[in-house]
């Protein structure tokens, strides 16, 4: 039987546990990451009040078009002086707009219940 060198031996294991160990931070680091994200979504979930780029992001819409949507309700009230339905649940502080999460899950209720259409900045 052929005797392997010694040092061959000893930069076989070294590169064996640099892999295992390797693998174990990357496994780790993966891990933390997924909890500070869910530990985030879980905030973010928790929070009464959304800022308009967290709304767009809960519909899975732009920015654009929650204010197109703000909007075209307001413009629906001060032409007709009415709005027939649920309005988009908004409040204004200075110049930031807030957004209720319970509220908004009533109106995309009512809304998609009711089929509003909102093209180009209007209600039809």
């Amino acid at each position: 039987m052929k005797s392997i060198p010694f040092s061959i031996l000893l930069a076989s294991v070294i590169l064996g546990i640099s892999f295992i160990i390797g693998c174990i931070l990357l496994t780790t680091q993966e891990r933390n990451s997924e909890l500070t994200q869910a530990a985030e979504q879980k905030v973010s979930n928790d929070k009464v009040l959304m800022t308009i780029q967290e709304t767009a992001g809960y519909l899975s819409m732009t920015e654009e078009q929650v204010m197109s949507i703000i909007k075209a309700e307001q413009g629906s009230v001060t032409v007709s002086g009415f709005f027939d339905g649920r309005m988009f649940p908004f409040i204004k502080v200075q110049d930031n707009f807030f957004v209720s999460r319970v509220e908004l899950d009533l109106w995309v209720q009512e809304a998609s219940a009711s089929h509003r259409r909102y093209i180009n900045g209007q209600m039809q």
